[in-house]
């Protein structure tokens, strides 16, 4: 019975471990498969330790069930007769190579992808096998939940903070379970004749563990919010800034583009009452470094007066928006672009003026009410013509790219400006030829890599994320600064209520911008079927966005018009994309409201690392003076039995022998052919069994040949051995239940 009720306790415990990956991702449609890899571990491990099979034969069982598991629950499609198959393995590459891109980019909460799914699916199998054999074949039970707490530590620290209190709590009351009934279960298997009180039997284990495991976890769950500075803020702020100074982390909107405008198509994102149309611009990314567009700025607090970096326009005009933002979910704060000065806002705002970006200053910009000033200037085509002088140092980033950045880019980039002897020109030149010769679709992979950008040239087909980021990178090449800038196209405008624009879904956008001397950045537009509202002069494209009302696939053939080319018609299908989503990449920043984001997070990882080490040789070093201690308070017949429990560790040490369930004192010491053990086992026998006190001598002799053994054990065996047994977490608790009654 108590096997049975230490297996379930093991069970819940990992269960716990799979309810701690909710702080990864972002909806709980992960936990099915994650449940059925520990379900499906635990009944196969249990029920192969049930059955005199050879270890090999098992080893086999794990490998292969976590093969087939895996084929299974993530890539059923591609088996033959429920075999796994050469399709197979070329899904269970694709998944892996698209996480290993993604898991140093991901932000917590992130989606739940496939590569995502089959390593955690295959850390929790493992961890089951190995808690089963540590538990069950070794009798251990700190090794044996050592797997399932890496993996929840690994969720807590990459994790988000929500439900972080209720999935501790879930944990330690789990894992306090199991050590109860292990410590039962071991009392009853393997202590029949070497204990002598009958108050440690398993029942009587078992319920001392319940109470203390209820009493534990209501004290770290009620009492520990209400101690003195636990509301107080983190000593090392690790994961985000709440305010002022310090690091914050978000992740670059860029990758949020297919979802949003396929599974979120029809959701409203935010209204905006505004004097007139234009791209709501979110921010511009200023850094490629061959997987992700990102940004790294700088943000002060936002009011009033913004200021900007841009030279000023030959001609403006200033707008005024009020926005209302809805289900945006992210720190990112949307205005036409150049956002000039804040008049209102239900919340603190804050200003990075060198990528002209307003976020949040809390974790989500949902439920903002804010009025917003800006400029949006006009390029005449001759003003944009004539800007061509040399651009400042500070600009050089701009013009930064991979060192592998891919040559048929740089070719095709050269190619098509050729003979172009000005800026505008070559800009101009390269929205023409994507706009001509490529066709938009959702009907791709997410991405804009490196590897996405060979795609997208080969395929000639995407939608504005790789339109944006292909066209900004092969500008680049050419040397010419350019970003990538995400938002949204105007949106529907409310027949009840002209100048109110409902922006959904299907409006995020993407385009690049071009810097031009004396002037700033100008906006272009490279996407078939989108146009910005007021920049018709300079990029000769009518203003349009995507006018469905439905996700259904349909194909639209939309006219563009660019200066000096005819008008030419491009299909612009709407399939939506049978692809997962890409995860989120981090964006980074710096400064007062930002900062550099993930790398930071390693000094925290080597200060838990340190703290563990530290905590680990303490339990290795303090454990043996504690039962120096405790020889001195447990009278004659108690030093005789310690001293018995200490030569056992040495034993082991010496021959690898443990006592079997049946064994007597005398019995386990002559199986070891140790004779100092023989004469100990004597004396223990006397204080476990005999009615007659032993003498202070005796005791004294006891000790004396547990300390003899000791020493023996300490010089058996190479120096990796002595070390390996010194600082073992294992050795250092062990201890035989031998106290007198």
């Amino acid at each position: 019975m108590t096997l049975l009720v230490s297996e379930l306790a093991l069970l819940l415990v990992h269960l716990a471990v799979v309810a701690g990956f909710g702080r990864v991702y972002v909806d709980g449609s992960f936990a099915p498969t994650l449940v059925t890899f520990v379900v499906v571990a635990h009944l196969l491990a249990a029920g192969g330790r049930r059955l005199p099979v050879p270890v090999w034969a098992l080893t086999m069982v794990a490998v292969g069930g976590a093969v087939l598991l895996s084929t299974w629950l993530l890539f059923a499609d591609t088996t033959a007769f429920g075999l796994p198959t050469g399709a197979t393995w070329d899904a269970v590459q694709d998944a892996t190579t698209v996480g290993r891109g993604r898991f140093r980019e991901v932000v917590a909460p992130a989606p739940v992808l496939t590569g995502f799914q089959l390593w955690a699916g295959l850390a929790l199998w493992g961890a089951v096998w190995f808690a089963d054999w540590a538990a069950f074949r070794l009798r251990t039970t700190a090794e044996a939940v050592v797997p399932g707490v890496v993996i929840f530590v690994f969720c807590a620290i990459f994790g988000s903070g929500q439900h972080r209190t209720l999935s501790a709590a879930v944990l330690a009351a789990t894992v306090l379970l199991f050590v109860a009934a292990h410590r039962a279960f071991r009392t009853q298997s393997t202590q029949a004749w070497l204990t002598s009180s009958a108050a440690l039997g398993p029942r009587s284990v078992l319920r001392v563990g319940a109470v203390m495991t209820v009493a534990a976890v209501a004290a770290g769950v009620l009492i520990s919010p209400l101690l003195p500075g636990s509301g107080s803020e983190a000593t090392l702020r690790w994961r985000s800034s709440e305010s002022g100074t310090g690091s914050r982390t978000t992740v670059s909107p860029i990758v949020d583009l297919q979802k949003r405008l396929v599974e979120q198509s029809d959701a409203v994102f935010f209204t905006v009452q505004s004097d007139a149309p234009a791209y709501w611009r979110l921010t511009g990314l200023d850094h490629f470094d061959g997987r992700i567009w990102r940004i790294d700025g700088e943000f002060g607090l936002a009011a009033g007066s913004l200021g900007s970096t841009s030279p000023d326009a030959p001609v403006d005009r200033v707008i005024t928006q009020t926005f209302e933002i809805r289900a945006l979910d992210d720190i990112w704060v949307p205005a036409a672009f150049e956002a000039q000065q804040i008049d209102e806002s239900n919340g603190k705002l804050r200003w990075d003026p060198a990528s002209s970006t307003l976020i949040s200053d809390a974790d989500s910009a949902d439920g903002l009410v804010y009025t917003v000033a800006s400029v949006t200037p006009e390029h005449p085509r001759e003003v944009l013509l004539a800007a061509d002088g040399p651009d400042p140092t500070a600009l050089e980033r701009f013009r930064t790219l991979p060192v592998d950045f891919p040559e048929q880019a740089r070719s095709d980039a050269r190619l098509v400006t050729a003979g172009l002897a000005t800026r505008y020109e070559q800009a101009l030149a390269l929205q023409s030829w994507f706009r001509d010769d490529f066709e938009y679709s959702l009907d791709v992979a997410p991405g804009h890599d490196d590897d996405a950008l060979v795609a997208f040239l080969a395929s000639r087909r995407g939608y504005c994320e790789q339109f944006a980021g292909a066209y900004a990178s092969m500008a680049r090449s050419l040397g010419i600064p350019a970003r990538v800038a995400v938002g949204f196209t105007p949106g529907d405008e409310s027949p009840e209520a002209p100048g109110t624009y409902v922006v959904r879904g299907r409006h995020a956008h993407a385009w690049p911008e071009v810097w031009f001397d004396g002037i700033g950045w100008v906006p272009f537009e490279p996407t078939p079927g989108r146009g910005m509202p007021g920049a018709e002069e300079h990029t000769g494209v009518a203003a349009a966005q995507d006018e469905q009302r439905s996700t259904t696939p349909t194909t639209q053939p939309t006219a563009t018009t660019v200066p000096g080319s005819p008008t030419s018609e491009v299909t612009t299908p709407t399939t939506p994309p049978t692809t997962q989503p890409a995860t989120a990449p981090p964006v980074t920043g710096s400064g007062d409201g930002t900062g550099s984001g993930p790398g930071e997070s390693w000094w925290w990882l080597l200060a838990v690392s340190v703290l563990g080490l530290a905590v680990w040789l303490g339990v290795v070093l303090v454990v043996p003076l504690w039962r120096q201690r405790r020889r001195r308070g447990v009278g004659v017949a108690g030093r005789v039995l310690t001293a018995w429990d200490e030569a056992l560790i040495a034993a082991r040490w010496l021959t690898g022998l443990r006592p079997q369930t049946s064994d007597t004192h005398l019995e386990f010491a002559a199986t070891t052919g140790l004779p100092d053990l023989v004469a100990l086992a004597e004396l223990a026998t006397l204080a476990s069994w005999s009615a007659e006190d032993l003498s202070p001598t005796q005791a004294d002799q006891a000790e004396a040949l547990g300390v003899a053994l000791t020493a023996q054990a300490r010089t058996h065996g190479s120096r990796f051995a002595r070390l390996r047994h010194r600082l073992s977490w294992r050795e250092a608790f062990q201890s035989s239940v031998s106290s007198p009654s």
